[in-house]
C-alpha cells in the first residue's frame, strides 16, 4: 500500500483490466503500464535502484491537478507542490506515488518520472517536496 493518506483512504483506486499489465520500451526504458494511460494519472512499475540494491517500482503518477481534485474538499485555496512519496513494499515492488506540477500525462511524461527517480542517488523513505508551490481554488 502507498504511505500517503489518501492511498491508503481507497482516493486513488485505478481499475485494472484483462489486458493490463501491459510491457512496454520508450526510447530504451523498459515499463509494464497496469492500467490504461489516463491524460491525468497513470499506474506502471519499472527497475531502478533503492538503497543500494535493484527493485521494481510500483508508481502511482499523477498531475498535481488531479491530485488536488481527488484530495477533500476546502473552502479556502490550497496551496499544491509536487512530490514524490516512497512507501513500503508490496507483492508488485516499492510503491513509489509521484505528483507533479504539468499539464497531462503521456509516454514522455512517464519516461521523464522513470528518469528523473533512476537520477535521484539518496532516496530515502517518506514524502519528497519539490518544485514551487502551486495555489488552486477551493473545490
Amino acid at each position: 500500500m502507498p504511505a500517503c493518506p489518501e492511498c491508503r483512504a481507497g482516493f486513488f483506486t485505478i481499475p485494472v483490466t484483462q489486458s493490463y499489465p501491459h510491457t512496454r520500451e520508450f526510447h530504451g526504458v523498459h515499463f509494464s503500464l497496469l492500467a490504461p494511460l489516463e491524460s491525468s494519472q497513470a499506474r506502471f512499475t519499472f527497475t531502478g535502484i533503492f538503497q543500494n540494491r535493484e527493485v521494481v517500482w510500483d508508481c502511482t503518477l499523477f498531475t498535481l491537478a488531479r491530485y488536488h481534485t481527488q484530495r477533500p474538499a476546502s473552502a479556502q485555496p490550497t496551496a499544491r507542490t509536487a512530490f514524490l512519496e516512497i512507501g513500503g513494499e508490496t507483492t508488485r515492488g516499492r510503491t513509489i506515488v509521484v505528483t507533479l506540477d504539468i499539464p497531462h500525462i503521456d509516454e514522455p511524461a512517464l519516461l521523464r518520472t522513470i528518469i528523473m527517480i533512476r537520477n535521484y542517488k539518496r532516496l530515502q523513505p517518506g514524502r519528497h517536496e519539490f518544485g514551487e508551490p502551486r495555489t488552486f481554488p477551493p473545490h
